[in-house]
């Protein structure tokens, strides 16, 4: 990594070599004009101008809780040949953090939403599909379908051959699903916001059990 500073004021960086862009940053930042070359690589640091540099540059990064916590900075130290970008941690905003949260648990129910369901028929267990466009198709074949027909249905583990009533205990093993998957998310989302603090926030669990 690279950094391009004037007096050891960051102009451009951290970034990877790239001769293009701190050509643009020269001229159009520092009004200075010096043809930097890819080559120009192996040459670092480059003293351009009077105070202006290319040097390498290391980032030091504490550990951190990203539920909770988000860096602050960079904030820099130069010697002559290398600038060093450090960082501190902070706690986010908790309005933040909830909002970060409910997103993530969202994402989590939609995930199970779509995981599927089991269910027993004729003694055996097969899978039934609950992502929203195959649910609609267990729907609308329920929906046509006259009291004494069968239909035959390919689960994931086995072809079977389905009343009406079976397939009507597919469609409601697949709904009492998808609702208790919405069920934990609005559980989770109500815990959210009931927590005061970020210690509350940091320890609940929106992991889909």
């Amino acid at each position: 990594m690279y950094v391009l500073t004037i007096n050891d004021n960051v102009v451009l960086g951290p970034i990877s070599w790239n001769a293009r862009m701190f050509n643009s940053a020269l001229e159009d930042e520092l009004e200075v004009k010096f043809n930097i070359l890819p080559s120009h690589q192996s040459n670092v640091p480059l003293v351009l101008s009077d105070g202006v540099k290319v040097r390498e540059c290391v980032e030091e990064h504490p550990p951190l809780n990203p539920k909770i916590q988000m860096y602050n900075g960079p904030f820099w130290t130069f010697t002559d040949t290398l600038g060093t970008a450090s960082y501190v941690v902070l706690d986010k905003p908790l309005d933040l953090i909830k909002k970060e949260l409910k997103e993530q648990v969202a994402s989590n129910r939609w995930k199970q939403e779509g995981a599927g369901t089991k269910v027993t028929i004729q003694g055996v267990e097969v899978t039934v599909d609950t992502s929203r466009g195959n649910r609609d198709v267990f729907v609308q074949q329920l929906l046509l379908m006259p009291d004494a027909d069968t239909v035959g249905w390919k689960f994931p583990e086995t072809w079977l051959t389905l009343t009406k009533a079976e397939l009507g205990a597919c469609v409601a093993a697949g709904v009492a699903h998808v609702q208790a998957a919405f069920g934990w998310e609005k559980q989770l989302n109500e815990a959210i916001d009931a927590c005061t603090d970020t210690a509350s926030l940091d320890a609940l669990d929106i992991k889909y059990s």
